[in-house]
């Protein structure tokens, strides 16, 4: 209900959060994740810090993971890079730096963003992750939101002039199962979807 921004689920999951930071109730493990979410969906910079702190304070891995995934729910384009600058910060572990920026790739604010710092930061992952899974998850994570032949290129383009062994099955599987499918759904339904939806907007 949070990621289809029900404002009545949105709301009470505010109210529990704050309840949480001030020690009233503590939030039950399995529904943290959904309400730091719902409270980072609105974050400014104050309310941002507020979950760095979290991030720091907390003592248990399992936390950090939870805080540090669900940062980039903020919609805030600056924040968003700042959550992806966070991740590959001294703060955050190698192995958990891939999740933080899949958190950022997988929302539509944050989806160019995540693409643009991967291929700014090509020779660090190539570097940190020698071709391992981490590195194949973090290119399928960062390519296969898109949505059109021209991303498709340049995608291809990038990953041609750009060698990234143990990436190759990543990138086609992006390419031809999710960002050329994509397309062209939207070729075939895009006005049809539209013309049905126009009421409910």
């Amino acid at each position: 209900m949070i990621s289809f921004e029900d404002p009545e689920t949105i709301k009470e999951a505010k109210i529990r959060f704050e309840k949480h930071m001030s020690g009233a109730a503590t939030l039950p493990a399995d529904l943290r994740s959904a309400c730091y979410r719902a409270v980072l969906a609105g974050a400014d910079e104050p309310a941002f810090q507020r979950f760095l702190q979290l991030y720091r304070a907390a003592d248990l891995h399992e936390e950090k993971d939870r805080v540090s995934r669900a940062l980039g729910a903020v919609r805030d384009p600056h924040l968003l890079r700042r959550v992806l600058d966070f991740a590959v910060s001294d703060e955050v572990r190698s192995q958990d730096t891939v999740f933080v920026i899949v958190s950022v790739a997988v929302s539509k604010n944050g989806r160019d963003l995540a693409w643009q710092f991967f291929k700014d930061n090509w020779q660090k992952f190539m570097d940190r992750y020698q071709g391992g899974f981490l590195l194949a998850r973090l290119v399928k994570s960062t390519t296969e939101n898109f949505a059109s032949e021209a991303s498709a290129l340049e995608i291809e383009e990038f990953f041609r002039t750009h060698q990234s062994p143990g990436t190759e099955r990543s990138v086609q599987q992006a390419l031809e199962t999710t960002v050329r499918l994509n397309a062209a759904w939207l070729r075939r339904d895009l006005a049809a979807a539209t013309f049905y939806l126009q009421p409910y907007h």
